[in-house]
């Protein structure tokens, strides 16, 4: 679901009128941060003199949602590339070319891969040098029919010590899940993404170089279903319970900190 917030209704209303397809314009910003399945896409429209006051609820929008692309929409000011510093968004659409731009940069924002928009923020925040490296190299690898399968295959591939990364990722998770749980729920986020695309589960299996048992166990862990329960689940709904699991805990006041720490 594409979500429009906006400096005024009129803007709102513009916005929405732009948008080929479903889309809602939301009044309050505050109340994305509990909906669990609706932000596919963020467009965020204001007036470039107010854009100073959408830093923080942007920024809380990034740590809340990573991996969801955002749109700014905006009237052209030299300041706009100023005022949103270092906060990683998928386009700027300047309203006065609203009716022929934005469509085409929805298409582009929302067709990249969720996963290696979730490298980048990882990349972009205050995690530890070694965890940003190896985390995105995991994220980036969860695109492919090759991700990494356990924490010792994925430090070997970045050269780090299995040991000192799995404490450096639960520390700064305060312990609420572990690295071995996050590989495996990449590989079943991609599994997920190649059984949508229509191949049978056997076929996902040989893809993966993992025993379809082996996988239904792992979809059994995470998100808690069997394979025919995830393969009728929306992509929308998986990706969300993957970004409250692990992508929150991971970055919360990761992603603002880190633009703060750049730009003061």
């Amino acid at each position: 679901m594409i979500n429009i917030v906006a400096d005024s209704s009129y803007d709102a209303a513009s916005i929405e009128n732009a948008v080929d397809g479903p889309a809602r314009i939301v009044t309050d910003i505050g109340s994305l941060a509990s909906d669990d399945v609706g932000v596919g896409c963020l467009i965020l429209g204001c007036r470039a003199r107010n854009l100073a006051r959408w830093v923080g609820p942007l920024e809380k929008i990034r740590a809340d949602w990573p991996g969801v692309p955002v749109i700014v929409v905006t009237d052209p000011d030299p300041e706009v590339a100023i005022q949103l510093g270092g906060i990683a968004v998928s386009a700027v659409v300047w309203l006065e070319d609203l009716p022929n731009m934005l469509h085409s940069a929805i298409q582009a924002a929302c067709a990249e891969d969720h996963g290696l928009r979730l490298a980048r923020d990882v990349e972009e925040s205050t995690l530890s040098p070694s965890l940003r490296s190896a985390l995105g190299h995991g994220l980036r690898a969860a695109t492919t029919d090759r991700p990494v399968r356990s924490v010792r295959e994925w430090a070997s591939a970045v050269r780090y010590s299995h040991v000192t990364l799995s404490q450096e990722f639960r520390k700064s998770v305060a312990g609420r899940t572990t690295l071995a749980r996050f590989l495996r729920a990449l590989v079943i986020l991609r599994a997920h993404e190649l059984r949508s695309s229509g191949l049978v589960w056997d076929r996902v299996a040989g893809r993966l170089w993992i025993p379809r048992p082996t996988l239904h166990r792992q979809s059994m862990r995470w998100p808690g279903r069997t394979l025919a329960e995830l393969a009728a689940t929306s992509r929308q709904h998986l990706l969300a319970q993957f970004a409250c699991d692990f992508a929150r805990p991971l970055l919360a006041e990761r992603t603002g900190a880190s633009r703060r720490a750049r730009t003061g």
